[in-house]
């Protein structure tokens, strides 16, 4: 039986793929003021992207502005990301430093966290089980900007995501092509249906933007649309993604 996750009053794994938005300020003043836009906005959920944060390796000042975020959220769940270099995020970070911050900003009780899973080391580090012993569920993720890698390949490292214990699996991709696109929208309606973790997928830049309405057709349970600044290539802004996704489930959901 397919698994959904409940997030507050958010249902991951059902029904129209639940709309996310990512906060990228560099200050707490920015961060702060992209939240409160994002929030008039009503999405399903918040990501904050710690890596922009000027002070993302001060712990306190860390726990202290997620604080001030949580108070403007509410009932919608967050997000704490730190995207790195490496996946296309805004700074560089060793594994130590890496799992050090997140354990440290799991005391501030995100929702859910972000991990990326091919980081060297990070299995071994009990990272996901520390965090999920918090009480947060944990998104594992893998992202490739550089390109979209073979059916087989990414459908190794969404198994090695499921045996992870991760609560979510995350992949996204660059298509170079509409062929690549269709690979990620395989993958994910494939995996989909043999997995009980609620997917999120999408194939990047405009070429991918199908991947970003699709996904209840295809299984795919979370996209990213922005308010404002994008915070990834081909992210759609969010009062048109919700009436593309709303359409979409109108006229046909997935058999």
């Amino acid at each position: 039986m397919k698994k959904t996750i409940q997030i507050k009053n958010v249902t991951i794994g059902e029904g129209i793929p639940k709309i996310c938005v990512s906060v990228i300020g560099r200050t707490r003043e920015e961060i702060l003021t992209q939240t409160e836009a994002a929030v008039a906005q009503k999405p399903d959920l918040l990501e904050w992207r710690a890596d922009f944060f000027e002070e993302c390796m001060e712990e306190t000042a860390v726990s202290e502005t997620m604080e001030m975020v949580k108070e403007r959220l509410g009932e919608i769940p967050l997000i704490f990301t730190f995207r790195t270099a490496r996946e296309g995020g805004n700074r560089q970070i060793s594994t130590k430093n890496y799992v050090n911050l997140l354990t440290a900003a799991a005391k501030a009780h995100p929702d859910l966290t972000d991990v990326e899973l091919k980081m060297e080391g990070i299995k071994e580090s009990g990272l996901i089980g520390r965090l999920q012993s918090e009480g947060i569920c944990v998104i594992a993720s893998n992202h490739h900007f550089e390109g979209t890698p073979q059916v087989e390949e990414m459908l190794s490292i969404l198994g090695e995501m499921e045996l992870s214990g991760a609560d979510i699996l995350k992949l996204a991709v660059m298509p170079q092509s509409t062929q690549d696109l269709l690979k990620l929208l395989y993958v994910t309606e494939y995996a989909s249906r043999r997995t009980e973790h609620p997917l999120i997928t999408m194939s990047m830049g405009g070429c991918g933007a199908l991947s970003r309405i699709a996904g209840e057709q295809f299984g795919s349970a979370v996209t990213f649309g922005a308010v404002g600044e994008a915070s990834a290539p081909g992210q759609i802004p969010i009062a048109e993604l919700r009436e593309m996704l709303e359409k979409l489930h109108e006229f046909g959901g997935r058999p």
